[in-house]
């Protein structure tokens, strides 16, 4: 499977309460996908950038119920998003006005809810994610749903999907053929991310 970066870095520390500084390292199999539709078939778009480890703040609330971040951003490449496809790779690139916006950012601002359940044996937990969205210099606030595994000792599984609009971001969804191609306003995002936790450096 080739090497994608989790468009979310951190969402380990949000079932642990582990220590603040946690070193989070992605696992070169973890999957980040675009899927997109026109009126003549779908599409998917994959994200091949890659992240080194990467230490970010963690402090859970005093009611427990919420945790906070900071140092808990992550930048993507618009070029390094591929559609199996170079015309459709530089149709992307110019909706997404990657000459003059060429990084998509992801910013964990808070857990909103934990899931007070425990992971073991492999159980699956929900925890509901803030998070800040900028593309093409337009910043939106999003939730995201997370689903987690804890798959071995320090070894984790989230999986997550989002709906957005590229109108909502200011961009228009593009035409081919002279229009006769027209590109559905909603796009998913899909993550399957294997991440390793280590606690502080």
């Amino acid at each position: 499977m080739r090497k994608y970066s989790a468009l979310v870095l951190l969402f380990g520390v949000l079932v642990l309460g582990i220590s603040n500084d946690t070193v989070v390292s992605i696992d070169p199999a973890s999957e980040l996908m675009l899927y997109g539709s026109s009126n003549v078939n779908k599409f998917k778009c994959e994200c091949t950038d890659q992240f080194p480890r990467s230490t970010v703040k963690f402090n859970k609330g005093k009611n427990g119920t919420t945790a906070t971040f900071s140092n808990a951003i992550l930048d993507l490449g618009v070029a390094a998003l591929d559609c199996g496809n170079k015309m459709m790779n530089k149709d992307l690139q110019r909706t997404l006005k990657g000459d003059e916006h060429p990084r998509i950012r992801i910013e964990l601002v808070q857990v909103k809810q934990l899931d007070d359940k425990k992971m073991t044996d492999g159980a699956w937990v929900t925890q509901v994610v803030e998070a800040g969205l900028t593309i093409a210099g337009v910043r939106k606030t999003i939730d995201l749903s997370v689903r987690a595994q804890q798959t071995e000792a320090g070894r984790f599984r989230f999986v997550s999907d989002k709906n957005i609009l590229m109108t909502d971001f200011g961009l228009t969804p593009p035409r081919a053929l002279m229009g006769t191609i027209r590109v559905n306003d909603l796009i998913r995002i899909h993550m399957d991310m294997l991440v390793d936790v280590e606690k502080g450096m």
